[in-house]
């Protein structure tokens, strides 16, 4: 330490000293000697964490190393330092120290400066440490012995014929995991229990692995010398076992006949020991979850086809004969609640094979908008602040027991990832039409995932600018501002000027090929779950709608149409058919790239204003009673029960009495970003409003799901207390 921190210490001490002499009282002695000593003793411990150049220790150890078949292996983290432990961080995966300044699980340590993390599956650990003086440190780990993977085992009998001799088993064991333990038999129909310290072994030996599906691969014999049923269990090294039981019924060591070929009735069938292959979807309507199976078998042909509630692997598992349903030659399922369904195929040959689905009834889902890039990249984001951006987020989203996001990723006729057609947004470059150097629609695509996310690409796809007429402030290889200056006077209004905002013209067709190019390239280059459209179709138009906007390409048409003895539509059927026509074209365009693909729309929830003349010209109707369309609609009820013009419940209910077709799942947008505020008193008095609107939602029985707007305002301190109470519900 240096002169002047002991100098400045000793002159406040005789002061001191001075000072208790005067005054000659006990209590302000004692108060003063206990300040002395704090202050010390604070200086002290920043002068050592000014001096400590040495980075904390970080040590792990698990609770068990063996192979075992329980998910939760418990880790000891210790950590020591000369400073202090600031902070103690871990999160699953390689790591590097940058990735936890702003990511990672915090841990708490006890006053032995230990803390301890379950583990659940194999993987690679990271833990990082920061003491007092800034010095980090990072150590990791590597789980590989969590094996919850049963065994598989098939058995060929050396003949199918009646035989004089005896009847070689051949064993073949599959293992996913740590290796095979032992292969036992007991003779008899026996039970795991059985096997307690019982039962004979079979000698295995590992062979070459030919396929993919296992990590190992025995093979084993066994001689059979008279008819019996057997039964064998193999164990594998973590305790997992699979159980078999086989009759052999063909030896026959009495009859002059066998082996004479007098026997002309015996059956030789051709052996089996491949499992099918199955496969499970699944699609929501009002509530209920239909799940759909392909099994095929090269082999002996699929004999039968059972499920159950609930993850059950056991292919042995009594309840395949007490409890399954036979679904064999539906090809489908209903279920009427979430959760996992297991699903059993078995081939004629008695080869099963086992796949579990998780049915989400319900979609909940969070609209993360271009405002929250624009927050959290005010000046553009960079690979790792994006990236780090994304994985919060997404990890928040999880945790508000959501399933799926909804990104903005064309707010404005531009381009969150690397487009043909449109420019790089500037909400993730910071300058529209420069290049941020990485696709950020892949890496989200990717961490939703990772994380169980569905991912709905968010679209705009007429709205070009707002609050700006200014064509120089577009990027130069953007579209809008092409066709403005390429001299070519007969693209000059697929652009339109109104309301101080530039839009794309609905009614050109090259605008429609445009839009519809934009969404195809999505779809064939990203792995998302679906495209979504939000509200933003024609703007208001007034009074006036007649004349206005694209009011010019109407003439042409209408003119067409005398010309050609037709009879034209009206100006607003006219504009309703510019719309449906894009929006038929969109999904017929998704669903010829990709089926499973899901197209939504999202439009603003004044179901009377969509149907009127001069705004809008979103045609629900047709929408919701078709399959041509979307497969989802998601009208915005922005408002309380009380609302005069538009109350949740009234709305809601106009809204359903219009889905007559059976493929559109209703969704409802919920207005998160509404709690507390002043918008309508109830929001203001009533934290309920939001837990209310979901829960009646749910009562229909006719809902499939809500998106919630938006993100941010999930974390805010004036929606703080309707957001709570809306949680302890999802």
């Amino acid at each position: 330490m240096s002169n002047g921190f002991w100098g400045s210490r000793i002159s406040f001490w005789k002061d001191l000293r001075q000072m208790i002499i005067k005054n000659n009282t006990k209590w302000l002695c004692g108060f003063f000697i206990l300040f002395i000593f704090g202050v010390f003793v604070m200086g002290t411990d920043h002068a050592d964490a000014a001096q400590d150049k040495t980075s904390p220790a970080i040590s792990l150890k698990a609770d068990n190393t063996e192979p075992t078949n329980q998910q939760n292996i418990k880790l000891e983290v210790k950590t020591t330092d000369a400073s202090g432990i600031k902070a103690l961080k871990w999160a699953s995966g390689s790591r590097t120290a940058d990735y936890f300044k702003e990511s990672g699980k915090t841990l708490k340590l006890n006053s032995k400066n230990i803390s301890s993390v379950s583990i659940t599956k194999n993987g690679t650990y990271t833990f990082y440490a920061i003491d007092k003086a800034g010095n980090e440190k990072i150590n990791k780990i590597t789980i590989t012995n969590i094996d919850t993977a049963k065994p598989a085992i098939a058995i060929k009998k050396s003949t199918q014929d009646i035989t004089k001799g005896n009847v070689i088993l051949t064993f073949t064991v599959g293992e996913e995991g740590l290796g095979v333990k032992s292969l036992k038999y007991l003779i008899g129909k026996k039970t795991v229990a059985d096997f307690a310290n019982a039962g004979k072994n079979i000698s295995l030996t590992n062979t070459e692995i030919t396929k993919d599906i296992y990590n190992y691969q025995y093979t084993g014999k066994l001689t059979v010398k008279s008819n019996n049923t057997f039964t064998f269990l193999v164990e594998d090294n973590a305790g997992n076992k699979t159980l078999k039981t086989v009759t052999i019924d063909n030896i026959d060591k009495t009859s002059s006949d066998v082996g004479n070929q007098k026997l002309e009735t015996v059956q030789v069938k051709n052996i089996d020991t491949t499992k099918p292959t199955l496969t499970l979807n699944y699609s929501v309507m009002n509530q209920k979850a239909t799940i759909t199976y392909v099994a095929k078998d090269s082999g002996s042909g699929i004999s039968s086809i059972k499920y159950l509630k609930g993850k059950i692997t056991d292919a042995s598992s009594e309840k395949w004969d007490t409890t399954a349903k036979d679904v064999t030659q539906a090809g489908k399922f209903t279920v009427s609640s979430s959760g996992n369904y297991s699903v059993l195929a078995q081939d004629s040959a008695g080869n099963k094979v086992i796949q579990v689905i998780y049915a989400e009834l319900e979609f909940k889902a969070v609209w993360i908008s271009y405002l929250e890039f624009s927050n959290y990249g005010k000046n553009g984001f960079t690979e790792k602040s994006f990236k780090s951006t994304i994985d919060t987020m997404f990890d928040n989203v999880v945790d508000l027991k959501m399933n799926a996001v909804v990104v903005q990723v064309r707010p404005y006729g531009d381009a969150m990832y690397s487009s043909s057609y449109f420019p790089w947004s500037k909400y993730i470059s910071g300058t529209q039409g420069v290049d941020p150097g990485f696709d950020p629609l892949e890496y989200m695509v990717e961490a939703a995932h990772e994380r169980g996310l569905e991912f709905h690409a968010w679209l705009n796809p007429y709205r070009v600018t707002t609050s700006s007429t200014d064509y120089s402030k577009l990027s130069k290889d953007n579209p809008a501002r092409i066709w403005h200056e390429d001299n070519d006077k007969t693209n000059d209004r697929n652009v339109l000027s109104y309301g101080g905002n530039l839009y794309y013209n609905p009614a050109i067709k090259e605008v429609q090929t445009l839009i519809t190019n934009g969404v195809k390239e999505i779809v064939k280059n990203y792995d998302v779950d679906g495209i979504h459209f939000d509200d933003y179709f024609y703007p208001n138009l007034g009074s006036k709608y007649a004349s206005t906007f694209d009011s010019m390409e109407y003439k042409t048409y209408a003119a067409e149409c005398k010309a050609n003895s037709k009879t034209a539509l009206s100006i607003a059927d006219w504009r309703r058919n510019n719309v449906n026509t894009l929006v038929k074209n969109i999904y017929s365009s998704i669903k010829k790239i990709d089926s499973s693909v899901q197209f939504g729309i999202s439009p603003g929830g004044f179901i009377n204003s969509l149907s009127s003349d001069t705004a809008y010209y979103v045609d629900y109707e047709t929408w919701l009673s078709s399959d041509k369309y979307i497969d989802y609609i998601c009208p915005q009820i922005y408002w309380t029960f009380s609302n005069s013009t538009y109350p949740f419940d009234e709305t809601l209910k106009k809204w359903l009495s219009y889905r007559t077709s059976s493929t559109v799942k209703m969704y409802v947008g919920i207005a998160t970003y509404r709690a507390g505020s002043t918008l309508e008193s109830d929001w203001k008095n009533d934290s309920n409003v939001l837990k209310k609107q979901v829960e009646y939602g749910r009562d229909t029985g006719l809902v499939d799901g809500f998106i919630f707007f938006r993100y941010d305002f999930f974390y805010n301190k004036v929606t703080k207390q309707g957001v709570d109470k809306l949680l302890k519900i999802m």
